[in-house]
């Protein structure tokens, strides 16, 4: 009986033992193999305008670009997740909560506690962001005058260093007068670098900071700005992961980053970055008797509502009718259709005239089909905002809108109210494209609704120019037969 009774005693050691045998025998799986499993690539990020955000519905950026290249090679779909910090982006890869954290990332020896990341992208500098007009040539220029930046980033903390070296003084808010200082003027965390950049654009401060690569990608991108002063050592960017997972993910990202495609693809961004103009936005001029190269392609392709004419003012907005135009952010040919966006719409080579236009017309079409239901002026002007920005920033200013208090359903703004082109604008602020109602983040917005407008306008100007055209065209045959009849 005593016997039996040790027996029982000893069974859940027994057991405990047994099932620690098999866990060891049958080995876990690896962090790649449940991520192929899943089918799905989840990865955070800000959509903050800057390496991933979205344009024309499609993921666009640096980052964006390589990890759907990534994902498709692995036969997985990718879901971005937005994020309001880089904090947070961090602290969801660090949870496991997502794969991969895309978020312009600096490498830095302090992230490495908790992350590892993967092989550098690309390396950037920090510049001095100012107006070409005047621009100061060097450094010593900048005594007496006020920079604004984010002072809980690294860019203080270069600044310091650089201008030690050139033992020029520091003077904050706080300190003293001193007009042979640089004063730093302190921006709110609620601002972001590319509104920053803008206001230095728009004369609101005279200088900022930001990285080179920010500064003169397709959001931080404006011609009167000057961004030759570089100073600070150079910074890698990478993606990070969990430390504490396996190194499976982080060996096969690694090995097709260092791979052909990948390296494609960075170096076509770093090219972009370089042009110092966008091709295709020289001013045209109208060959005689005609509204462009391409009117008969128009006339071919023409759908209702979109007549040929409106689609010569989106063309004309869009590349300026030049077949061989390349936007910073990669849109390609006439219509600046993206990548995916033209593979979507059946086009093989976007440079092609003909292939071009179908396939931005046909994006269009599609895009109208959401806003049909309203006046045809709105439906139009909400359907050119779509195709400009994506049918999901379009549905943010709404959203923004309704918040407010306004109409979502009116684009243009009047003297008594605010349109939604009004509140696409605001998609360029931190503070409102992280408020919770804003799903896809940062957009271009100022840019969006110059856009709108400027297809309304041109489409006027060009009917202007059409009855002039067949006025002309009229009079030698009129006078012709009143020569007859005289005779």
């Amino acid at each position: 009986m005593i016997h039996t009774n040790r027996l029982w005693m000893l069974l859940p050691t027994m057991l405990i033992l047994i099932s620690v045998s098999i866990s060891i025998s049958i080995p876990s799986k690896k962090r790649l193999d449940v991520i192929q499993e899943s089918g799905i690539l989840t990865v955070a990020t800000r959509m903050n305008g800057v390496g991933c955000y979205l344009h024309q519905d499609q993921p666009a950026g640096l980052e964006c670009d390589l990890l759907q290249a990534y994902a498709n090679v692995l036969g997985l779909k990718i879901d971005f997740q937005k994020a309001a910090s880089i904090n947070e982006v961090l602290t969801m890869v660090r949870n496991g909560k997502v794969d991969i954290a895309a978020s312009d990332l600096t490498h830095t020896s302090s992230r490495e506690k908790n992350l590892v990341f993967s092989s550098t992208l690309f390396e950037t500098r920090e510049v001095i962001v100012q107006r070409t007009k005047p621009a100061l040539i060097n450094f010593e220029e900048l005594r007496g005058k006020v920079l604004t930046i984010h002072t809980d980033s690294a860019y203080l903390e270069e600044i310091t260093t650089f201008a030690k070296s050139k033992n020029i003084p520091l003077r904050f808010p706080t300190n003293p007068d001193n007009s042979l200082a640089i004063t730093i003027t302190p921006a709110s965390s609620k601002i972001s670098v590319l509104e920053l950049i803008d206001a230095v654009s728009t004369g609101e401060i005279d200088f900022t900071i930001a990285d080179e690569h920010i500064v003169n990608g397709s959001n931080g991108y404006n011609q009167n700005l000057d961004t030759s002063f570089v100073f600070g050592v150079n910074r890698r960017i990478a993606f990070a992961l969990d430390k504490n997972s396996d190194s499976s993910l982080l060996n096969s990202l690694n090995n097709w980053l260092e791979g052909d495609e990948a390296q494609s693809i960075i170096k076509s961004h770093l090219t972009r970055l370089r042009f110092r103009k966008e091709s295709g936005r020289d001013l045209y001029v109208p060959p005689k008797g005609s509204l462009s190269p391409w009117d008969n392609l128009f006339k071919r392709f023409e759908t209702e509502p979109f007549d040929w004419v409106w689609l010569a003012a989106q063309s004309s907005a869009e590349s300026n009718f030049k077949s061989d135009a390349v936007s910073r952010a990669g849109a390609q040919g006439l219509m600046q259709l993206m990548p995916e966006t033209a593979k979507e719409m059946g086009v093989i080579d976007s440079f092609n005239p003909a292939q071009n236009i179908k396939g931005g017309v046909k994006y269009t079409v599609k895009q109208y089909e959401r806003w049909r239901h309203l006046p045809v002026q709105d439906a139009m002007a909400f359907t050119f905002a779509s195709y400009n920005a994506g049918a999901g920033h379009v549905l943010d200013a709404q959203r923004l809108a309704k918040q407010a208090g306004e109409n979502p359903n009116q684009w243009f703004s009047t003297n008594r109210s605010k349109g939604v082109e009004d509140y696409i604008v605001l998609l360029q602020k931190a503070d409102f494209y992280n408020n919770p109602i804003v799903r896809y983040g940062y957009c271009r917005g100022a840019e969006t609704r110059l856009y709108v407008r400027k297809i309304f306008t041109q489409e006027k100007k060009y009917r202007t120019r059409l009855r002039s055209i067949n006025t002309s065209k009229k009079s030698p045959q009129n006078a012709e037969q009143s020569l007859l009849v005289t005779h």
